[in-house]
């Protein structure tokens, strides 16, 4: 190793493949290398709880590096008192620094020379990645490919789409994750109703069984996505289902109504998508709802469930090309928001 203790700093705000080079290549040098994570009071700041994550992510297999934070109640870089952060950075450190870290963009600005004469400032090049956080805050989506992949969800927009049986919600999703070139969630329910033996044959645990596969299955999803994640239905439609199948016996469960409530409140999806049930029932094996006028009523107590919760949606009706066009064009409104 070239040296023996090294520092590498910076807001991380958010992290991207340059900051990553940049840590790799510290690593390498030194023996012990502190990773700094800088925090201020600035709200337009990622939470610093989530950054620090994302570094320990990043340097999970690097046994020579610790990752640690300096709290500044400052708002922004231009009021950043960096004197004290430097400070507080070589109080904790408690050793000399050999070496400071920094991207070459600080070069000539004597800011590190100033703050640590007693060390060696490496600026490390940034040509090969040539990127910075302010670019990728002000458009996530142009710059996606610049973010590591424990960064990405956090800019992913989970886009669900709900509706009672037979509405064309898992062909939509399907169809809509290869136009977007990303992953999908399937319903949860479909496969734990058949490994019950039907939809007659439901218990209440089945629907608990639903609930948390299906949270499973999103995160498992979520890792891989594209800038978008396409999610068939979500928790208030396993709710709908569960008051239906025991709306005329005591199993009513009011538990499982408010875990069923409490996930739909984490779930903060951006986009909800309501596909009204006005093309062909289709029997699947499980659906038993074929009546139109038992579908429209059905459709009417999904959509008082979601207005009860709050839950903004957009409803899309037609061929299923036009609803397929239509929700194309709401998800990417939902991408231009973001940029």
């Amino acid at each position: 190793m070239k040296y023996k203790v090294g520092m590498y700093g910076g807001s991380f705000n958010p992290l991207h493949l340059g900051h990553v080079n940049n840590i790799i290549t510290a690593s390498n040098l030194c023996e012990k290398l502190y990773l700094v994570l800088s925090v201020t009071d600035d709200e337009n700041e990622i939470d610093h709880r989530e950054r620090f994550m994302w570094l320990k992510n990043i340097t999970s297999e690097m046994d020579n590096v610790e990752v640690f934070e300096i709290f500044d109640k400052n708002t922004s870089k231009d009021t950043y008192d960096w004197e004290t952060g430097a400070n507080d950075i070589k109080k904790y450190i408690n050793a000399p620094i050999d070496v400071v870290f920094s991207g070459d963009d600080y070069k000539g600005k004597n800011r590190w020379e100033q703050l640590y004469p007693e060390s060696e400032i490496y600026y490390i090049p940034r040509e090969n990645i040539n990127i910075s956080s302010t670019e990728i805050r002000e458009n996530p989506y142009k710059y996606f490919e610049y973010l590591p992949n424990c960064v990405r969800p956090y800019y992913t927009k989970k886009i669900c789409l709900i509706g009672t049986e037979s509405c064309g919600k898992t062909t939509l999703v399907r169809n809509l994750a290869k136009y977007f070139n990303t992953t999908h969630v399937e319903e949860a329910g479909r496969y734990i109703c058949d490994d019950a033996g039907g939809i007659d044959n439901m218990q209440p645990y089945h629907y608990f069984e639903i609930l948390f596969k299906h949270k499973q299955l999103e995160k498992e999803a979520l890792k891989n996505a594209n800038k978008v994640l396409l999610i068939d239905t979500d928790s208030l439609i396993t709710l709908y289902y569960y008051q239906l199948g025991f709306e005329n016996t005591n199993e009513i469960n009011s538990a499982f109504e408010n875990i069923a409530k409490g996930i739909s409140v984490l779930n903060n999806y951006d986009l909800y998508i309501f596909l009204e049930p006005d093309v062909r029932w289709v029997q699947d094996g499980t659906r038993t709802y074929g009546d139109e006028e038992v579908r429209k009523q059905n459709n009417e107590k999904l959509k008082a469930i979601f207005d009860e919760n709050n839950i903004n949606y957009i409803c899309i009706n037609g061929t299923y090309q036009e609803r397929y066009e239509k929700s194309k064009k709401e998800i990417e409104k939902v991408l231009c928001k973001g940029r």
